[in-house]
């Protein structure tokens, strides 16, 4: 769905007072924010795989919550800051 004009013109005056403010674009948040995407669903698949290959069914929820701490710790290392960059 389009924009309507007046919402176009506050789109873009938002997305410029961003970058006046911060110094960054959206742009390079977005892309940042799609680079540390595509890290951790990496990370997630490697860590499916443990799982996957544990011998036995508590072997593989061990996996997964330790696979899960650290999907966590690097969304935190990796994704929060960009995201609180696009809702501050």
């Amino acid at each position: 769905a389009a924009l309507h004009d007046f919402e176009k013109v506050v789109a873009d005056l938002t997305v410029k007072a961003r970058k006046k403010k911060d110094g960054v674009s959206l742009l390079a948040i977005l892309e940042e924010v799609h680079e540390c995407r595509k890290d951790i669903l990496e990370c997630g698949k490697e860590w499916v795989q443990k799982a996957k290959h544990a011998e036995t069914a508590k072997g593989a929820m061990e996996v997964m919550v330790e696979g899960q701490k650290v999907l966590l710790e690097r969304f935190d290392l990796k994704l929060k800051k960009p995201l609180l960059l696009l809702i501050d």
